[in-house]
């Protein structure tokens, strides 16, 4: 009965990276009509509507309110700062190049883990944070411009305030239910969004046509509410180390997808950088599984 339900688990895996994937072509398809500021302040907003209907059970618990500053934390870091930063990687680089530096996401969690939580560095995370890095500098040495080289940056910057964000979403789920805590932290991130975005839609120019709003559509409903929904429910039946394995086919999703539908073309260094930061994940996620066996 167990390995029958961690099987149902796989489709709603590939699923889930399936959509995180295809947020970078989506986000790259409206690049020149959207700013990112703006695109980013819409797709939250329009995240709101599944959130909150995923969510809606939990909405009567009471909050500690020494918890709310967190929840304000993540809102700014996870929420804001983060989808920011990628929707401006994605219009600078390549969907492929972005979705593949946001691999690294598990490697960032450890090592904000580590400087915030003051959590351990095993040997075994210390080679996967050298392989992540390895990963990076490889991606970064193909740059095919300054406009390349600024977006790979930019998402090096996302990833790291994703892994800050991390780091407190843990103390935050510890006391309350996942969804609940991605819902509250995406309304507070609103608080800074609209006038970040109401400034971009002030001094930018801005095409929104029918395209561009089935676009923003997709990102909000399925790439952040649908995609948060399969999330959950892959992490409700098997472990975070394993389901953090299927990390690397976000990469590969959006460069069969940029390839398809934005004929993006790949250097030697991507395919090199995607083997290091693979390497690093899956090596993450087996050594979280081997302290998970220890402790348990």
């Amino acid at each position: 009965m167990e390995s029958t339900s961690k099987n149902k688990a796989l489709f709603p895996l590939l699923l889930t990276f399936f959509f995180w994937g295809s947020v970078y072509v989506a986000g790259k398809m409206i690049a020149q009509d959207v700013p990112p500021q703006l695109l980013a302040c819409l797709r939250c907003t329009v995240a709101m509507a599944p959130l909150l209907l995923m969510a809606r059970k939990h909405l009567g618990t009471k909050i500690a309110r020494e918890d709310w500053k967190y929840f304000l934390l993540v809102g700014f870091t996870g929420y804001f700062l983060t989808i920011s930063l990628i929707q401006l990687g994605i219009s600078l680089t390549g969907a492929s190049m972005a979705s593949l530096i946001n691999s690294m996401t598990p490697v960032s969690v450890t090592a904000m883990a580590a400087l915030i939580l003051k959590e351990r560095i095993t040997p075994i995370k210390g080679l996967c944070l050298i392989l992540a890095l390895a990963g990076a500098a490889v991606v970064t040495s193909g740059a095919g411009g300054e406009s390349d080289l600024l977006g790979i940056l930019v998402v090096l910057v996302s990833v790291l305030s994703w892994g800050v964000a991390s780091v407190y979403m843990r103390r935050l789920t510890a006391k309350y239910p996942a969804i609940l805590v991605t819902t509250y932290s995406m309304a507070f991130s609103l608080i800074f969004h609209i006038p970040a975005g109401a400034v971009s839609a002030a001094v930018q120019t801005v095409n929104l046509s029918w395209k561009a709003a089935a676009v923003i559509l997709y990102l909000g409903l399925v790439g952040s509410g649908l995609a948060q929904y399969t999330w959950t429910k892959c992490l409700s039946i098997l472990p975070a180390s394993t389901c953090s394995l299927f990390y690397p086919l976000q990469p590969v999703f959006s460069a069969l997808l940029g390839a398809l539908i934005l004929n993006e073309t790949f250097r030697p260094s991507f395919f090199l950088g995607l083997l290091l930061i693979s390497a690093d994940v899956i090596l993450s996620a087996w050594e979280a599984r081997r302290e998970s066996a220890k402790t348990a």
